[in-house]
């Protein structure tokens, strides 16, 4: 389903984007926005793993001990 949307872009940006076909703008418009979208979403996420880092005590060890002691104990 799709949706109509309006939108304000800046006078530099409005010219640039006329350079588009008209019949592909739309579409322009729904790539670059979807991109963005994960890349915010990515960066949500880093930011809360590197919150929850940071409020976490250190774990003993080293991880490549634990992949070697989980590996032996699974045979």
């Amino acid at each position: 389903m799709a949706h109509r949307v309006n939108i304000v872009l800046d006078d530099d940006v409005w010219q640039r984007f006329q350079a588009i076909p008209g019949g592909e703008r739309s579409r322009f418009i729904n790539d670059v926005l979807a991109v963005e979208l994960v890349r915010r979403q990515q960066r949500e996420a880093w930011a809360a793993m590197q919150a929850m880092r940071h409020s976490l005590p250190p774990s003993p060890g080293r991880s490549e001990d634990w992949v070697r002691d989980d590996r032996d104990a699974h045979g």
